[in-house]
């Protein structure tokens, strides 16, 4: 079984036209949805509480997103009147997503605006509410938190980064933006070798990401046995999405998604949407992890192979060799 979280009332979220986090992004997943046949059962959410937002931000961002209109956050995250209540309804779903991953359905949260680079006290990267970050929060259970958007989810490492009753794993591209995630931090404090980055170069494509999976993500997931696993769901690194160099194509993104399934415990593993602006490839994606998740299957579109860069294989095991400190890789 899988559940869809989905609220047609998040298509009201725009910043200015031609911007990648554009309203098409849900429009084109709901077309195929809808042709599928699979919004016919989808549920919705509530907006998150004052309350609990507080348990992951700080109440002087919360009054800035509440208060903001027409002023931007950074130069590509701009807030308006509607912002608020839009960002507290796409935290929502995310926290729905998890209520019925905690009963062992596996569940997907087509949320937006995203939410994995908005940390403690600050918005940006088109991010004004941590949905996964506070998602996680209100689960109350040991989590696991799998990060496979291109970017690096500097908000979530910074919530969690001296926690070690959250594990944070991102896969992402070095030197873009937010220009954090370096392989050396690896958390501080209690949450020493609970944060791990896996940087890649440009060109990284199918293979490395296969290597990352099998050598680290895996069995660094189940050794430390999560209750509840989340996914952050960036498809920006698909080879047909322009906001990243990475050359991952749809089966792989698939193969990753179906591994992360299959590692959850007790089929508690929830979906969070963060980027992903290439609209079919993103849908095909969405698509094909509710296929699978169905028992059905889904022909990839976008299954072209890149050639990887060669210094790819080298970043994976750089990053062994240094977790090997803390697991056994």
């Amino acid at each position: 079984m899988v559940v869809v979280v989905f609220n047609e009332a998040l298509v009201a979220h725009a910043h200015w036209e031609g911007h990648p986090e554009s309203p098409m992004r849900l429009k084109s997943l709901r077309r195929m949805l809808e042709r599928e046949g699979i919004l016919d059962h989808h549920i919705t959410a509530v907006p998150v509480t004052e309350a609990q937002l507080l348990c992951v931000h700080s109440q002087v961002m919360i009054d800035k997103v509440k208060g903001g209109k027409g002023i931007p956050l950074d130069a590509d995250t701009m807030l308006h009147e509607e912002t608020f209540e839009l960002a507290c309804l796409s935290a929502g779903m995310a926290l729905e997503a998890v209520r019925h991953a905690l009963k062992g359905e596996v569940s997907i949260a087509l949320t937006r605006p995203p939410g994995h680079h908005a940390g403690p006290d600050y918005s940006c990267g088109f991010c004004y509410f941590n949905n996964i970050a506070l998602a996680a929060e209100s689960a109350g259970v040991r989590t696991a938190i799998v990060d496979i958007d291109a970017h690096h989810g500097n908000g979530t490492q910074d919530i969690f980064y001296r926690r070690d009753d959250i594990l944070y794993i991102s896969l992402h591209e070095e030197n873009i933006f937010p220009g954090t995630g370096m392989l050396e931090d690896i958390g501080e404090g209690p949450g020493e070798g609970y944060n791990i980055n896996i940087p890649l170069p440009h060109g990284a494509g199918n293979p490395s990401f296969k290597e990352a999976m099998d050598r680290i993500i895996e069995p660094v997931v189940r050794q430390y046995r999560p209750e509840l696993l989340l996914v952050s769901l960036g498809i920006d690194a698909h080879y047909a999405d322009r906001y990243s160099t990475l050359n991952v194509n749809t089966d792989m993104y698939l193969d990753m998604c179906k591994k992360l399934i299959e590692m959850a415990p007790q089929g508690r593993v929830a979906f969070i949407l963060e980027g992903g602006y290439h609209l079919r490839a993103t849908a095909e994606v969405v698509h094909g992890i509710i296929a699978h998740a169905k028992g059905t299957k889904s022909v990839a579109e976008y299954a072209e192979e890149s050639d990887e860069n060669p210094q790819a294989a080298g970043y994976v095991q750089r990053a062994v060799q240094l977790h090997s400190r803390h697991r056994d890789l």
